[in-house]
């Protein structure tokens, strides 16, 4: 099945090291990055989330995996894999200069939210 360029994956079977991947789950996007081991007998697989840097376990049952587009570099783009229109002068002119955002006020900044998380308690008895 292809959606909009990405095909979604049934199996682990079907992934390979070094592919791109995201994996949703009700219609959010929870972890996106590179397969790092495959485990086919369990559909189990390890991707290093490319966000975090953090080694993620993922179930292919329990997440709709989709294959993601590689993001590159636009230093590694050489210029003859372009499309012709993108080579036109008035495609190569810089973008107008944008103002400055506002400088903001740290005062009036609010404080970050504390972690909705409670603390985990271990509460001891002699009874």
């Amino acid at each position: 099945m292809d959606t909009g360029g990405n095909t979604i994956v049934r199996t682990s079977s079907e992934l390979s090291v070094g592919e791109e991947i995201e994996a949703w789950h009700k219609g959010r996007l929870f972890h996106r990055g590179r397969v790092a081991e495959t485990i086919p007998t369990t559909d189990l697989f390890w991707i290093v989330d490319s966000r975090t840097g953090a080694r993620k376990l993922l179930d292919v049952e329990a997440l709709e995996i989709v294959r993601a587009e590689k993001a590159v570099a636009a230093e590694t783009v050489r210029p003859e894999t372009l499309r012709p229109e993108a080579l036109r002068p008035e495609a190569l002119r810089p973008e107008p200069a944008r103002p400055e955002p506002a400088r903001v006020d740290k005062a009036r900044v609010a404080a970050p939210r504390p972690s909705r998380r409670e603390p985990h308690v271990v509460w001891f008895s002699n009874a």
